[in-house]
Order: structure tokens, then C-alpha cells, then sequence
């Protein structure tokens, strides 16, 4: 089953309008916020999820006392190179676990050229914080929540999460300038970062809660993947446009235009975060009570990436898991053999191959058990069958049939430009 909800409560645009009431923009700029955000027609919005399972009873749903378990919750940002991203790329994923007790989220968001990557990254970061807020009215669990993506999705997925804990950490270490010489270091910092200082994010659920993150296919880092960009028809100028910059060259920030790369992407992000964690443990000698290294501030990640995606290198992949070894951020790898950019959501589970599905079905099933969700599980641990609370995950399933006979997959996979 399939519900749509709107997730745009329409508070950022409230603050909005807040804001510019305050800056004396009067009634004009409210008028072409509502223009812009659609607030007062939600038909023609970007603002809407879809909920897979909400009305589906799984065999182990009853608990001891006859009461209904609240499900697993999966958030799934879809992919499209930033401008033809749908929420419907989430179809075959919710087919696949909603049997199975696991509630699928697929929020939809704005694409380019009516936003760039900041309005995205707001628009997913407003996507999540609904589920915290509205989740459980769907039999969802709000504390069993884990975030997966693929190609564009996990890309601001992976910024979002990294944003987060980038946030968090400045507001300790705000907590914690009270003398005037950190103070003094704070004006100096700002000086010395006004270049690179990111605005924080609006919503107000934690990092923490989130039970994992799952990228897939991802470009984590903008900077190496701007020619490979180029070669797949995104030139110079489209990328700056999409990541924040300018289009064109003839404009004295042109290092601005360039620092975008770095700022939009999660692989710097994730070492600015350990940078402000290493000053913030040298100005107090510890972060924060519950919290003893940099990768307790982390939710759990997992890297999957197929060795033949020719739209992302798999040298992606490999990076990005060696920087977060290197923090020492628990992280599972995963590398599907012969697989392209798309297997995973789209010829895979059409001819009938769930792997991916059953990897991330898994992982759920791993790190939203509450009693283990401190815990955290190395690269070539054996990741378990099933959960206490949820079914196995049985291949036999009607609904995980084949959808298309091989031959059809192969041609369309010959026609899929990615």
C-alpha cells in the first residue's frame, strides 16, 4: 500500500515570513514566498512523501501483550542528478520491505533550476525531522529510524547527516566560550572561516536518532567527480549553478565558485566535523557527557557501490570508507560484482535479484534493536538473518517476483544513460 502525505508544515516558510517582516520586506516578499513554496496550494508542491506499509499487518506485528509493534522506519532519498529526481524511484524498495514489517518513507524534493543543492539539502532536512514528528501516526517507530539513499539522494543525504553533526558540535563548543580569550578565538575563527561558515540546519531532531545511514552509489566527493561530471553532459558551468556558485567565470569570486565543490560535499564535510570535534576536545578536554569519541556523534554508516557504475567510480566508494575508517566511524562496505549505478533500485529488483533490498532490510534489522544500539559492528562482521521482531526475509514473496522478463531489463538497461 501507498499513502502520500505532505510533509511541508509550512514552519520554515513561517519563519520566512517572520524573517522578512522583520527586515521590512512587508507584504511583497511574503507574496512571493507563498509564490515560491507553493504554501497555500500544496497540489503543485515538492513537499510530499510517500508511506509504504502503513496498512500492511506483518506476521510478528502483535507483541506478548496483544498490543501492535510500532515498525522500523526507512527513509529513502531517490537519486536523479539533482534535477530529474522523483520520489516514485522508491516504489520497488517499499514493494520489497513493507511485507516485511518495515515502513518506507520516499519524500520527494526540489530539483534544479528551482532550487540548487541548498534548497534540497533544507528540503530533505525538513522531510526527516516530519518523520521524527508524524512517523508513529503510521505505526511507525520514531526511535527506530534508519536514512538510506542512492546517486543524488545519498549525496545530500550524506550532507545532511554530516551537517548535522558539523552543527552540533559548533553549538557545544558555543556552550562551552565563555572566557573572553575563547571569545576572542571565536571572532578570529569567523574571520579567518567566513569563506567556508555553512548556515545551520532548522530542524531540531538530533543526529543520533538517526539508527544508521546507508549510501548508495554516491558521489562523496564533488571536487573529484567534477570531471567525470563534465564527461556525462554537466559542464563547468551547470555544476557551479547546481552547488551554489555562478555560472559564469567573469566574476571576482570565482574562488567562491570553486569552493562550492568542497562545501556541498560530504567527504569534506565529515573532516571539517573531525576538525571542529579535535579544537572542541582541546578547548574543554572532552565533548559532552554520553559522548567519549568522534564516532559516538555519528550514526552507523554502510557503503554500497556496484564495481561497474560508470556514472559514479567505485573509486568513490573506496575513498569515502577509508576516510571514515580513518575516524574510526563505524562503517560496513558492501560491493556488488558486476553491477551499474542503477542495479540496485531498478534492474536488480526487476529481474528478481533482492540483494540489495535484503542488505538494507538487514542493517535495519541490526541497528534498531534497542539493546544493541550502542554497539557497533566491524567491516567483515556477519550481518544477521533477521530480527526478534521481524519476519525473515523470504525471496519467495509474491511481491518480490520478477516484474520484467531478462530481455526487456537488458534492453533497457542498454537505453538507461546511466
Amino acid at each position: 500500500d501507498r499513502v502520500a502525505a505532505h510533509y511541508g508544515n509550512c514552519q520554515f516558510c513561517i519563519d520566512e515570513e517572520t524573517n522578512a517582516k522583520n527586515n521590512g520586506s512587508g507584504c511583497k516578499d511574503t507574496r512571493n514566498m507563498e509564490k515560491n513554496h507553493k504554501c497555500k496550494d500544496p497540489f503543485f508542491s515538492r513537499h510530499y512523501l510517500d508511506i509504504y506499509g502503513s496498512r500492511i499487518s506483518s506476521p510478528d506485528e502483535q507483541n506478548r501483550n496483544g498490543n501492535r509493534n510500532k515498525k522500523p522506519v526507512v527513509i529513502f532519498l531517490t537519486g536523479g542528478a539533482w534535477i530529474i529526481g522523483y520520489r516514485m524511484w522508491g516504489t520497488l524498495l517499499g514493494r520489497a520491505l513493507a511485507p516485511f514489517g518495515i515502513l518506507v518513507i520516499a519524500p520527494d524534493y526540489r530539483n534544479f533550476p528551482q532550487v540548487n543543492i541548498e534548497g534540497m539539502v533544507q528540503d530533505i532536512d525538513l522531510s526527516i525531522q516530519w518523520v521524527f514528528d508524524h512517523v508513529e501516526d503510521y505505526g511507525g517507530d520514531k526511535e527506530k529510524v534508519v536514512l538510506v539513499g542512492q546517486s543524488a539522494g545519498a549525496h545530500i543525504g550524506g550532507v545532511v547527516v554530516a551537517m548535522k553533526v558539523l552543527d552540533w558540535l559548533r553549538t557545544e563548543r558555543r556552550k562551552m566560550e565563555t572566557s573572553a580569550k575563547c571569545k576572542e578565538q571565536e571572532v578570529d575563527d569567523v574571520q579567518n572561516e567566513s569563506r567556508v561558515q555553512m548556515s545551520p540546519l532548522k530542524s531540531t531532531y538530533s543526529v543520533q536518532q538517526l539508527c544508521g545511514f546507508i549510501s548508495t552509489s554516491s558521489p562523496h566527493n564533488l571536487v573529484t567527480m567534477r570531471p567525470v561530471f563534465h564527461h556525462l553532459g554537466l559542464n563547468a558551468s551547470l555544476q557551479r549553478r547546481i552547488f551554489g556558485g555562478l555560472g559564469d567565470d567573469q566574476d571576482n569570486s570565482l574562488v567562491q565558485n570553486e569552493y562550492v565543490f568542497e562545501k556541498w560535499s560530504p567527504y569534506h564535510l565529515v573532516m571539517k566535523s573531525h576538525m571542529e570535534y579535535v579544537n572542541l576536545s582541546e578547548l574543554s578536554g572532552k565533548v559532552c557527557s554520553g559522548v567519549d569519541e568522534f564516532k559516538d556523534i555519528f550514526p552507523r554508516c554502510c557503503v554500497i557501490h556496484g564495481t561497474l557504475d560508470k556514472t559514479v567510480p567505485v573509486s568513490e566508494a573506496i575513498a569515502f570508507i577509508s576516510l571514515l575508517k580513518k575516524l574510526n566511524i563505524h562503517t560496513v562496505l558492501k560491493m556488488y560484482e558486476g553491477w551499474s549505478h542503477t542495479d540496485p533500485i531498478l534492474e536488480a529488483p526487476m529481474r528478481g535479484n533482492h540483494s540489495y533490498h535484503r542488505d538494507i532490510y538487514e542493517l535495519t534489522c541490526l541497528w534498531t534493536e534497542r539493546k544493541e544500539k550502542r554497539e557497533g559492528i566491524g567491516e567483515h562482521e556477519r550481518i544477521p538473518m533477521r530480527s526478534r521482531h521481524l519476519t525473515l526475509f523470504d525471496e519467495r514473496h509474491p511481491m518480490l517476483q520478477p516484474i520484467c522478463p531478462s530481455v526487456l531489463v537488458e534492453a533497457a538497461r542498454f537505453c538507461n544513460p546511466f
